[in-house]
């Protein structure tokens, strides 16, 4: 999780360092409220693994400690992935509800 003070180049900054340091984002939650950038990113070694401690902490110290908290979750795909099936549908389903919320016109389903 990434959250602090946004600015220009801010994601792809983030993105650079972690392909720098061998990580694949799997998934990413982007948002941004104001001038707080609020992102999640699931991360994995090039190969699909885990990622080490060591490489993880090497991110940490880039990015920096206090901006960045480090969760052990798995990198999971999204139900309809799981499945075999890919629902174009769901896609844009899903991409029109976070445009919509974050144009603030969509309340939080959780």
């Amino acid at each position: 999780e990434l959250s602090g003070e946004d600015r220009f180049g801010l994601l792809s900054d983030v993105t650079r360092i972690f392909r720098e340091n061998g990580l694949s984002v799997c998934r990413a939650e982007v948002t941004t409220r104001g001038s707080q950038a609020m992102n999640v990113f699931y991360v994995t070694d090039v190969s699909g693994n885990p990622v080490k401690s060591e490489t993880i902490e090497a991110v940490r110290k880039e990015i920096g400690l206090t901006i960045l908290r480090v969760k052990d979750e798995p990198c999971s795909k999204s139900p309809s992935r799981e499945s075999g099936k890919f629902s174009l549908r769901d896609l844009v389903r899903s991409r029109s509800e976070r445009f919509l919320y974050n144009l603030g016109l969509m309340k939080s389903s959780s």
